[in-house]
């Protein structure tokens, strides 16, 4: 089971609610917020409760990256 907390000072302050023994040992793993609109983000969210007004933008700029993406692949010359 994994428990959730906060460093305060030298010492992890677990969520309310969450005790454990005295003298148990733990692994402490930080937590980073991925940057917003980096990838790490987007697979965070990937399947969640996301309106589908939010997935139809996220499709649709995916969507004009890629036309953008073609059009100057057309416009270089090639090697």
């Amino acid at each position: 089971m994994a428990y959730k907390g906060i460093v305060k000072g030298k010492v992890v302050v677990l969520e309310e609610g969450m005790t454990l023994p005295e003298d148990t040992q733990v692994e402490v793993v930080p937590v980073q917020a991925p940057r917003p609109g980096s990838p790490a983000a987007l697979l965070e969210v990937w399947g969640s409760d996301v309106p589908d007004a939010v997935w139809d933008t996220v499709e649709k700029a995916i969507d004009e990256l890629d036309c953008t993406d073609r059009e100057h692949m057309r416009q270089e010359p090639h090697a």
